[in-house]
């Protein structure tokens, strides 16, 4: 037998998913995550799997990991303590940012401060134009007399980021040369290297990111390597990557700023394979795990990408699956403000201690506290039974933290949770759809994670969506999504020239140049260059405009009759967004990009053939009251293993599995399609 294994680190929970490439078949796992050192949850899960499917771990021919790590340490502050090397006069940039306020109208906001200290940025006398003509050489004292203060400053790692070295990185390289010769062992990154594009702060701050969290993931990923070495497993580690696809350990270690939404990301891929094969093609997906809500819009079926992002307030220029993300999970903490309003995150209780019916000494008041107490949660069969949840430590919390302080009885402080935290929600659909001319109305909602389908019935209601699409594994629809990746590498190189100016000689040399970086890593990865698929875009612009359109190239020589053709169809694109477009304007390349792609093997989403309807009692195994809507109605609780496709169950009703819950309201039924999802319809 051989296995590929994915295995996705959460706040609360690690999920596995293993798929038998021999019978086709997929299992779960599910484990309490350990923040401190994530991989001892991943080896835990997976010593689970083994023992439980008694397999040998030799037989794990592919193992592909979603990680927190780099996130964590962007969020929690706690990265290397890093260097930054710039050119002479462009030492501030990094604060000064964009001269813009986080919000306009708040001036008692303040920024946080810059990743790296103001004296620990150091400038070298150099200059480059943006056409890659050097107007003052580097000045190599500096450079020497920067490496040896960097010496006896205890630095961690060092940042690069020289004025347009996208255009030429002669002078980058040599100081990278000279930082590995003085500083052996710290970890380098050079802005030509992590973004050889334009906008100096974005560029400076995605470089300075890589830098800052690069020894965390190495620590990390090599002890996993290590751990998972140790247990037999036969492959490598590979990573999800922001950009929804894979890659290899070695990258990520050398390149960590492309897995800041490796977790997330993940999610996103599994819910929109998993949707398309059901047929459902413009989807909302909402991932909601133990610490935070992911919501992320598909549009005809293809997953909407960004080049462009924030965590924190700090941008991150590298291609990232547009995911929009708020603390809102099972774990957020339900508080009282000072003005006597109730409140719900982004504060999380975490995996450890976790919500109060966690029993490890939590003792704050969570949206799956709330959930128990109004019996949409079950205490005995929690993950399968594996998990016992203390209901009077829930209703102690609630009573305590929120129902005196308001004057409300238990049942009104657990609902005003729920409803407080689904309007949190409701506010993050509206982001990626109303804010970007969608209207949720003409979407289904795909709900995973393992919160995820206990709220997504009262949220569809709220936002007249038609249908809920629940997986059939949603507690770990981001371990499937791992499966479901393909290896994947973006390159770029900016160009900037107007396209009266531009060559197809310039552009045809740029993009072969890609196209071999691209062929010569992945087959560092394990693949030929006939299992490589690789797709041109250029950014393009009117002359004046901010922003780009990524126009699709073909992937022949580009010749004056191509070049033509491109440009009119930006005409198109932006006639198609704007209603309006101006032939006659100038208009300019600004990048040109590169996908590479490799397809991996995946599990298969055939559907089941459906012969006759059935008697979904058959998967009744308890009634218990729960409260909708301030009422207590007695509800059946169905087993989800023993339902089967066809089957139809009429509202109010709880569905458990190991992995999530599906609440079903009393306006709604929930039918068994031949895929075995669950899909949620009003009556």
């Amino acid at each position: 037998m051989a296995y590929r294994l994915a295995v996705d680190v959460g706040g609360t929970f690690t999920d596995l998913a293993l798929y038998n490439t021999d019978t086709g078949t997929i299992e779960f796992g599910k484990t309490p995550s350990t923040p401190t050192n994530q991989a001892i949850g991943v080896t835990n899960g997976i010593n689970d799997l083994v023992k439980q499917y008694k397999f040998q771990a030799k037989s794990i021919n592919y193992l592909i990991h979603g990680t927190t790590v780099a996130t964590n340490v962007l969020l929690q502050r706690s990265g290397a303590r890093t260097a930054l090397i710039v050119t002479k006069g462009f030492r501030d940039v990094l604060q000064i940012a964009r001269q813009d306020r986080p919000h306009l109208y708040d001036w008692r906001e303040r920024r946080l401060p810059p990743l790296v200290p103001r004296n620990l940025r150091f400038e070298v006398d150099e200059r480059v134009r943006y056409t890659g003509e050097i107007l003052t050489p580097l000045d190599k004292d500096d450079v020497r007399s920067v490496i040896a203060e960097l010496r006896g400053m205890d630095v961690e790692a060092v940042a690069v980021c020289l004025l347009h070295s996208y255009a030429n990185p002669e002078h980058e390289k040599f100081i990278g040369d000279a930082l590995n010769d003085g500083l052996p062992g710290i970890p380098i990154s050079l802005s030509h290297e992590v973004l050889p594009e334009f906008k100096e702060y974005e560029r400076m701050s995605t470089t300075t990111i890589n830098a800052y969290v690069s020894p965390s993931m190495g620590l990390y990923l090599d002890g996993l390597r290590k751990r998972v070495s140790e247990m037999g497993v036969s492959s490598e580690v590979y990573l999800m990557q922001s950009n929804g696809g894979t890659t290899s350990a070695q990258v990520a270690i050398d390149k960590p700023i492309h897995t800041i939404l490796s977790g997330p990301a993940a999610g996103v891929i599994g819910s929109v394979a998993l949707s398309n094969a059901a047929g459902e093609l413009n989807t909302i997906s909402v991932d909601m795990g133990g610490t935070s809500f992911d919501v992320c819009l598909s549009y005809q079926g293809e997953v909407r990408r960004s080049k462009e992002s924030e965590i924190d307030n700090l941008p991150i220029k590298v291609p990232m699956v547009d995911i929009h993300t708020l603390g809102a999970g099972g774990g957020s903490i339900a508080w009282v403000d000072p003005g006597g309003a109730l409140r719900v995150g982004p504060q999380s209780a975490g995996a450890d201690p976790g919500p109060a019916a966690y029993g490890k000494g939590g003792k704050e008041a969570t949206v799956t506290d709330a959930n128990l107490v109004l019996g949409r949660l079950n205490s005995d069969s929690f993950l399968g039974g594996r998990m016992a949840l203390d209901i009077a430590l829930a209703k102690d919390a609630i009573m305590s933290k929120i129902a005196d302080p308001l004057s409300l009885s238990l049942y009104e402080a657990a609902e005003g949770i729920v409803r407080v935290v689904n309007a949190s929600m409701m506010k993050g659909i509206r982001v990626v759809s109303v804010a970007k001319g969608y209207d949720p109305r003409e979407f289904s909602l795909i709900a995973f994670g393992g919160a995820g389908p206990l709220h997504a019935g009262e949220l569809a209601t709220e936002l007249d969506m038609p249908k809920v699409l629940v997986p059939l594994a949603p507690g770990v629809t981001s371990a499937v999504g791992l499966l479901m990746a393909d290896l994947r590498h973006d390159y770029v190189r900016t160009v900037l020239k107007g396209g009266d100016s531009v060559t197809t000689g310039e552009l045809n040399s740029l993009f072969y140049d890609m196209e071999n970086d691209a062929i010569s890593q992945m087959k560092g990865e394990g693949f030929g260059s006939g299992e490589i698929t690789l797709l041109r875009v250029a950014d393009i612009r009117y002359v004046g405009q901010g922003y780009e359109f990524e126009i699709p190239v073909g992937n022949d020589k580009i010749g004056s009759d191509q070049l033509k053709d491109i440009f009119e169809r930006f005409h198109d694109a932006h006639k198609g967004l704007y209603g309006y477009s101006n032939p006659e304007n100038p208009v300019e390349i600004v990048n040109i990009r590169l996908v590479a792609l490799a397809e991996t093997s995946r599990p298969d989403l055939s559907p089941k053939r459906i012969e006759n309807a059935t008697d979904p009692s058959k998967a009744v195994v308890d009634q218990r009251p729960v409260v909708f809507s301030g009422d207590a109605v007695s509800t059946g609780i169905y087993d989800r293993t023993r339902l089967a496709p066809g089957d139809l169950i009429n509202g109010p009703a709880v569905i458990e599995q190991l992995d999530s819950t599906t609440v079903v309201w009393p306006h709604q039924t929930a039918r068994v399609d031949e895929y075995s999802n669950l899909i949620l319809e009003a009556i």
